[in-house]
């Protein structure tokens, strides 16, 4: 069976003219207003990036975001990091400097060839109620305080997909 060749079938043709594209091709769907590229992408690996938090996305799962994309927050100076808009980020001011990570494992990155350990912020587990995480009942004090302990951010982005972030509605910064 032989397809018809649709290249020169009229409407088509008069659509394709109509959109601007002077010759068939291939097309990829790709904004980079609305996804990572890959220089970003390996840049919030390797070396991480400085905002102000007011640039940052906020998903309604709690989880901060870049365009599509899920991140560990934190400050330059602060022996955590953060996973969700926990009251510690809350306390922030729209137009604090931090630093974004898409990190998986070890130390998180503060600029070229630096990087430091730290801990998960217990607020933002609590706020997600991550693998049942509570602080607040005596029963699971003891399993909480473990998690923390041994919280690993790869872990967590198989349960939160670290990218893309799909068929989510975000939530609105207060000044966007």
């Amino acid at each position: 069976m032989q397809l018809p060749d649709f290249t020169e079938f009229e409407p088509f043709r008069e659509l394709r003219l109509a959109m601007g594209a002077r010759k068939t091709g291939h097309f990829e769907l790709f904004n980079a207003e609305k996804h990572l590229t890959g220089k970003e992408r390996s840049e919030l690996d390797q070396q991480g990036r400085q905002l102000p938090l007011a640039r940052l996305k906020r998903f309604a799962d709690h989880t901060w975001g870049l365009k599509n994309t899920r991140l560990v927050v934190y400050l330059e100076n602060a022996g955590d990091y953060h996973l969700a808009q926990c009251p510690v980020t809350d306390a922030w001011s729209a137009s604090q400097t931090v630093w974004i990570s898409t990190r998986r494992t070890g130390g998180l990155p503060v600029g070229p060839q630096q990087e430091q350990q730290r801990e998960v912020c217990a607020h933002c587990l609590q706020l997600l109620g991550y693998k049942g995480f509570d602080l607040q009942r005596n029963r699971k004090i003891a399993y909480s305080k473990n998690l923390v302990k041994t919280f690993s951010r790869e872990e967590f982005f198989r349960i939160y997909t670290l990218y893309p972030v799909q068929g989510m509605a975000e939530k609105l910064a207060e000044n966007e």
